[in-house]
């Protein structure tokens, strides 16, 4: 999210947030992974995808499904991505989550529950660089700790204009359901805002990510 390329797009109009150029993909076209190894959920499952593609020789029927997950994204309006292969022969179902790296038959993993189908995901058929969210909604970053650190764009006490807007990293704990804002940035009736929960912030992550993460958040206010 902080790579230079990446910038943020607010519809105040349409109470929608965009983070243009978050995906990047390689000359065949085929997601690239931060580092080869990290990304969002939906990346990660794609990335994994197309990796094993290659030795299902037909018996595997694929789909990418959206979850609840209890640890980390328990609500029914969950947006997480996972990998479901049904066996043709005999109907059994597997999971796998690349990112808690969980395989295993879909009825062991009594933790997820599966809420929607999807034979492609349509910002890779698109080849879209964009992910677009409606305001005060979230998009999970980055696990550490046992701690999951989200990004959001939220309204001041329904406002959303230029003037009432708040850029948000949260963490929650594994289990919690209950966030804790550790970054807020933003202007709340015309006044600049600037809060941050320094000693949780110093657990998940280092001075020179912090300072990365507050001069990105503080270049996309000024922009707004």
């Amino acid at each position: 999210m902080v790579k230079p390329q990446v910038a943020l797009d607010i519809d105040f109009g349409k109470r929608t947030w965009t983070l243009r150029n978050i995906h990047e993909y390689d000359a065949s076209g085929v997601i690239i992974l931060e580092q080869g190894r990290f990304g969002l959920c939906a990346e990660l499952a794609m990335y994994l995808f197309e990796k094993i593609k290659p030795l299902l020789n037909g018996r595997y029927e694929v789909k990418f499904a959206m979850a609840s997950e209890t640890g980390f994204f328990s609500s029914d309006l969950s947006n997480h991505i996972v990998l479901l292969l049904v066996d043709k022969s005999d109907r059994q179902v597997y999971l796998i989550d690349p990112s808690f790296h969980k395989y295993a038959r879909k009825k062991d993993l009594a933790e997820y529950q599966v809420t929607n189908f999807q034979d492609s995901l349509s910002f890779v058929k698109d080849k879209s660089h964009d992910v677009s969210f409606g305001v005060d909604q979230a998009i999970p970053l980055y696990i550490k700790n046992d701690s999951l650190l989200s990004f959001s764009v939220t309204s001041v006490d329904g406002k959303f204009d230029k003037d009432n807007f708040i850029l948000v990293i949260s963490a929650i704990q594994r289990f919690k359901f209950a966030g804790r804002d550790i970054v807020v940035i933003g202007r709340r009736n015309k006044e600049f805002e600037d809060f941050q929960d320094k000693k949780l912030l110093n657990q998940l992550l280092t001075e020179g990510e912090i300072t990365t993460l507050f001069n990105k958040l503080k270049s996309w206010i000024e922009r707004v």
